[in-house]
């Protein structure tokens, strides 16, 4: 497995896509948007999930990024 180093921008760049839609973000629609890789969005998602009450949901054929109430 290829290693990933999520850096606080990474992080913060998903945590500022994320804060812009109620309903959530597909990943592959982070990866376009910011330009990361599939496993720089999952990885800055694991570190978010640690601090902010995000989570995973899958969403017919689409992983998606949503804030857990």
């Amino acid at each position: 497995m290829e290693e990933v180093k999520v850096t606080t921008t990474a992080a913060l760049a998903v945590w500022n896509a994320l804060s812009k839609t109620m309903t959530g973000v597909s990943i592959q629609e982070l990866c376009q948007q910011l330009k990361m890789t599939f496993a720089e969005v999952i990885y800055a998602v694991r570190l978010l999930a640690r601090d902010y009450n995000i989570g995973l949901q899958m969403q017919g054929e689409q992983l998606i990024v949503v804030g857990i109430e």
